[in-house]
Order: structure tokens, then sequence, then C-alpha cells
């Protein structure tokens, strides 16, 4: 306690500080709960979606190992050839508690059979088929993705504000508590040795 001067302007300010640490660490509470609350709402999502996507994948693989099968892979790949495209994603955030959420987005990447590059007409039931269950494989990666970017996200700022209350609750404001009562027990003992003082000086006048 050698940096605390035991003095009562500094007895204020410590309770002071006290009620602010206590303010902090309830508004900090709150903060983390909305996370939390945030983050198991994105994994309830985040897992239905993982299961449409692992549901979906199985499908396209079946169907695409049929169409190999029946109409040769060399097919297959020319009209993968012709269908390439760059995919475009939207980067958006969104406000929790003053943290920035990264939101990741995509207008559906599902195109109709004449938007692919190749001649519709000419391609069979089956490849038109395996090109759409990819395309909607396509979606589900950049949903779950999206997801999983809000989670990180989420479960890092979580972290981050247990940390602070528990430095608060842990470390600061039992600091705190302690420098209180070193203050006032310096402030007692110069009380009692005023008063010791006074009495010594009033028997030296009566006598």
């Amino acid at each position: 306690m050698e940096n605390v001067s035991p003095t009562r302007m500094n007895l204020l300010g410590r309770k002071a500080q006290v009620s602010l640490a206590a303010q902090g660490v309830d508004l900090l509470k709150k903060k983390r709960d909305a996370l939390v609350s945030e983050f198991f709402g994105v994994v309830k999502n985040t897992l239905a979606s993982r299961d449409r996507l692992n549901q979906a994948s199985g499908q396209a693989v079946d169907l695409l190992n049929q169409a190999a099968a029946i109409e040769g892979r060399p097919a297959l790949e020319s009209a993968a050839l012709a269908g390439r495209r760059q995919v475009a994603l939207e980067v958006g955030e969104k406000n929790v508690w003053g943290i920035r959420i990264p939101e990741v987005s995509s207008a559906s990447l599902r195109r109709n059979a004449f938007g692919r590059g190749y001649n519709a007409a000419a391609a069979s039931a089956r490849s038109l088929a395996v090109s759409d269950r990819f395309e909607e494989i396509i979606d589900l990666l950049v949903e779950v993705a999206g997801r999983e970017v809000r989670l990180k996200k989420l479960g890092g700022e979580i972290k981050k504000t247990t940390r602070r209350v528990n430095a608060l609750e842990q470390i600061v404001i039992p600091r705190i508590f302690r420098e209180i009562g070193y203050i006032k027990a310096v402030l007692e003992q110069r009380e009692r040795e005023d008063i010791f003082r006074l009495k010594m000086i009033k028997r030296k006048g009566e006598g």
C-alpha cells in the first residue's frame, strides 16, 4: 500500500471507483449474455445448415457417379468447364452491443439450364440434375461459411468479455477494497491519536 495516500479524499475516490467498477461488471455481464444468446442462435442455425449440406452432398455425389457411369467422365468435365464462373460474396455487419459481427452472404448461385454456358437442349437430364445439385451445395457452403465466421467472432468476443468481468471481479474490485480498508485503518488510527493528544493537552491545562 506504499503508493496509496491515506486521505479522506482518496477514500471517497476509492469508493467511487468501486461503484464504477460494479456498474462496469453489470454492463459487461449483460453484454456477455446478449453475445451468448446470439452465439447459441447461430449455433442452432449452423447445425441445421450443416445437416442440409451433408445430405445434399451425399445426394450430389450419388448423382455424379450415376451420370459418370452412363454418360462418361469427359462429357461431364466438358459441361463443368463451360459452366465455370466467379462467385461474388457480400460481406456486411451486424451490431450486437457495439460489437461488429460479420455477415457473409450471396444471392442464390443456382442457375437455370440455359445460364450455365452450354447447350442445355443437348445436355442429359442427369447432367442437368448434377449441375443443379452441386450449385445447391455452393449455396449451402456460403451459408455455412458465413455462420461459422459469425461463430468465431462471437466466441472471441465472449471470451474477451468474460476475461474483463473476471479481472474486475477478482482483481480490480478486491484491490480497491483492500485500499479502502487500509485508508480507513490509517484514518481511524490518526483519529485515535488526535483524541489522545487532545486529552493530554486538556490534562496539562487542568494541571
